[in-house]
């Protein structure tokens, strides 16, 4: 008579079984970074070990709203003492590239120092040196997310532009300034519907919730540079 002590042959625990699996699955994870090519696996993994896609996220947003809210600002306050085209695609174009590469440089230092505390943490609880994939994976973080951080404010940027590029063909300047604002408040708005989709909130309230804001700093840049040339 067996013992009621003894596990049957053959047939292992829950938690023996479930720690092979666990090993597996990570080492085929691994295995599956490492192989040449292979770049959206090896980014997946690197999300898993350093969060770089929510960060990313973060920074695309945080970009986005200010490249183009800060164009139509400076669109508006333009308008109101010149109805030069090329000034006002001149000067777009030029904060655009400017908030592409602050930002981006800006993002780049602040995610160095974050991943390296968080390497140096990781480290002090390990007691041991960290190498490898962890390595790779910091690098991996603040690139990205520095490329995100630039790209996101000047193509954002671009959008308030646009209706300038069309004048006198098929806007007059005054149409082009109206339609400049309306293609950032659509935007505004669609950004703020993306956020809402991912905190499962009331997509409609939080896109409003941007087009207020960019309308108050669209009235008083509008102000300050006056309406004369409208």
């Amino acid at each position: 008579m067996p013992s009621l002590l003894r596990p049957a042959r053959g047939r292992p625990s829950g938690r023996e079984s479930a720690r092979p699996r666990r090993k597996r699955q990570a080492s085929e994870a691994v295995s599956i970074a490492n192989r040449p090519g292979n770049f959206w696996a090896r980014a997946r993994y690197y999300d898993q070990l350093t969060g770089v896609f929510a960060i990313s996220r973060r920074y695309f947003v945080i970009g986005a709203f200010d490249g183009a809210l800060t164009v139509l600002g400076l669109v508006l306050g333009a308008a109101g003492q010149t109805n030069d085209v090329t000034v006002i695609l001149a000067a777009g174009l030029a904060t655009s590239v400017a908030l592409a590469v602050s930002s981006a440089f800006g993002a780049y230092e602040a995610e160095r120092v974050e991943q390296d505390l968080q390497h140096q943490e990781l480290e002090s609880a390990m007691l041991t040196p960290v190498r490898g994939d962890k390595i790779s994976a910091h690098r991996f973080a603040k690139i990205l997310s520095s490329l995100i951080h630039g790209m996101a404010p000047m193509v954002a940027g671009l959008l308030p532009l646009v209706p300038f590029v069309l004048v006198p063909a098929l806007f007059t300047f005054e149409y082009a300034v109206i339609a400049s604002v309306g293609i950032t408040l659509v935007f505004l708005f669609m950004l703020g519907v993306f956020l809402g989709r991912l905190t499962g909130r009331n997509v409609a309230v939080a896109g409003i919730r941007l087009i207020v804001v960019a309308i108050a700093t669209a009235i008083v840049t509008f102000l300050i540079g006056g309406h004369s040339g409208l």
